[in-house]
């Protein structure tokens, strides 16, 4: 099970980059504000793929300690901890020569969603009911 959890976790992460990166050329084309000095294409698609790794790992986690409730208690655990991840956008210190500061946090907050919209899509082909 662990192998199929990692599989979902690496395409899940690769999905929700790739999403978050068209995201972000229609975010900037739609508003006019370019954030790509701050918001780096790599920075993007390792976060994504990393925090869904982990994910993974977490799911293998609690299945071994919750059995039948490991779906339930993962989701609101996934779902609390991408609101908190998007805490610190706020408090963002961004450089000076970025104009429009005021609209980065419509970039970036939406994206800090992706990861667990993507696993919530995939999570049925790699994992079946019972297990």
């Amino acid at each position: 099970m662990l192998k199929r959890l990692l599989l979902l976790g690496v395409i899940s992460g690769i999905l929700a980059g790739v999403v978050a990166l068209i995201y972000q050329k229609i975010y900037s084309s739609s508003v006019g504000a370019d954030f790509s000095s701050v918001v780096k294409p790599v920075g993007v698609m390792i976060s994504n793929i990393v925090g869904c790794v982990i994910a993974a790992l977490g799911y293998w986690i609690l299945s071994k300690w919750l059995k039948s409730k490991t779906e339930i208690v993962f989701n609101f655990v996934f779902v609390i901890l991408s609101f908190a991840s998007m805490l610190p956008v706020f408090a963002a210190k961004l450089p000076l020569t970025i104009s429009s500061p005021e609209l980065f946090p419509g970039l970036a907050i939406p994206m800090h969603f992706f990861p667990a919209l993507a696993w919530s899509t995939l999570e049925p082909l790699f994992i079946k009911n019972g297990e």
